[in-house]
């Protein structure tokens, strides 16, 4: 279907197209002189090459060693026309009816680009390049490459024919009022160099370290590697490898762009991230994509919130807290620092609870109680009276068990 509508539009267009396309040429020729086109090779679907056809915009003017000036010493006045106006871009509908490329998809990049994508941003080569695309109109060469490219495996995921109606649509509107040509300070985008790897080191190879490395993976976390007192007589949790103890993290916090703390005792995990705060690491806090969480609620550093779980607005989580899968935590709940909220486990409105406390799987606290520090709920308990500090409570309701 997309292949007809590519190829229905440009029978359509190209004839009303024609003495366009021979005036510009006929300009370029004047103005900047032979060759009219610019040909070069492109990644198309899947990564193959395809020659590519464009209107020359620059010129050709180089240093006296005979390299090639900056873009932009040699994009003039009319170049910068052509580029603003995209007539530069019309000979690609060469392109659409050999069928290299689509008239909507990302825009087709230049070759030695492929080996920098991340294996996400690599996958806006799973459909065919465009003459315009989702980036195209929703910032062209004004957004960094990486929103750009977010766009572009956006577009990938959502394709439709009416989608490519709407950004054709938007395109020419986007054109009319020349919007997002070049990139700030620059007179085209600037060469796409990689985006930088961002290096996570979790503390603690354990189950819950697992899903957090898994989260942190879905996060766009490209290099994970872990840190666990067991090693090296434990070096491997997984296909995840572990690269040394507490204290090697300690002395390589430096090499990391963020740390997380993956240890299920509250008060040991509370411990060692405020150690790893203290020697200057970054602690991140991860937050699984099918999480739903209030725009007004907060979250502070060093927490994992998990698949399925619910935090409502005005909530508020302290430092280095676990929020698990499918636990909810209703509108303006104060949660201290180094709690654990279990799988299942349901909060009402207004709960407090205090620091290093547990709140077991599948239990369920009244609106408004206060639960204090170092507190254990057990699973499946029904809370419906405030609990003292240092105190284990279970059952149906409630009841204090022993202090602990």
């Amino acid at each position: 279907m997309k292949r007809l509508f590519d190829l229905f539009i440009v029978a359509i267009f190209l004839p009303l197209l024609l003495p366009i396309l021979l005036i510009t040429a006929w300009l370029i020729k004047k103005k900047l002189g032979s060759p009219v086109f610019f040909r070069q090779i492109r990644p198309g679907l899947n990564g193959k090459p395809f020659n590519m056809i464009k209107f020359r915009s620059m010129t050709d003017c180089k240093d006296k060693q005979g390299n090639l000036l900056p873009d932009v010493d040699r994009l003039p006045a009319f170049g910068r026309f052509l580029r603003s106006t995209s007539l530069d871009e019309l000979p690609e509908l060469w392109n659409v009816f050999k069928g290299d490329m689509s008239l909507v998809g990302p825009r087709p990049l230049l070759m030695e680009y492929l080996p920098r994508y991340s294996d996400e941003q690599n996958r806006r080569h799973c459909v065919k390049p465009g003459i315009t695309g989702w980036a195209q109109i929703n910032g062209r060469n004004a957004i960094r490459w990486e929103e750009k490219f977010a766009l572009d495996t956006w577009y990938v995921d959502h394709q439709s024919l009416w989608l490519d109606i709407k950004i054709l649509w938007l395109t020419v509107k986007k054109v009319l009022f020349r919007d997002g040509i070049a990139a700030e300070g620059e007179a085209t985008m600037p060469k796409f160099m990689g985006t930088p790897v961002k290096r996570l080191a979790i503390l603690g190879a354990s189950g819950h370290g697992k899903v957090a490395a898994d989260i942190a993976a879905q996060c766009d976390w490209q290099d994970i590697v872990f840190f666990d007192d067991q090693y090296p007589h434990k070096n491997q949790l997984e296909h995840w490898s572990i690269i040394g103890t507490s204290e090697h993290l300690f002395e390589q916090i430096s090499q990391f762009s963020a740390v997380f703390v993956a240890i299920g005792n509250n008060v040991i995990r509370t411990s060692q991230a405020i150690k790893l705060n203290e020697k200057g690491a970054t602690l991140v806090s991860l937050i699984h994509p099918k999480a739903t969480i209030s725009r007004y609620a907060n979250i502070d550093a060093g927490c994992v919130v998990m698949a399925g779980a619910i935090i409502n607005p005005f909530a508020r989580i302290g430092r280095y807290c676990i929020i698990n899968t499918s636990a909810t935590i209703d509108h303006d709940c104060q949660i201290a620092q180094g709690v654990h909220i279990s799988p299942g486990a349901n909060l009402a409105g207004n709960v407090s609870v205090g620091e290093h406390s547990w709140v077991g799987i599948g239990s369920c606290v009244k609106q408004g109680i206060t639960i204090g520090q170092n507190v254990m709920i057990g699973a499946g308990a029904v809370v419906v009276a405030n609990i003292e500090n240092n105190i284990t409570a279970t059952g149906v309701p409630a009841k204090p068990k022993k202090e602990h």
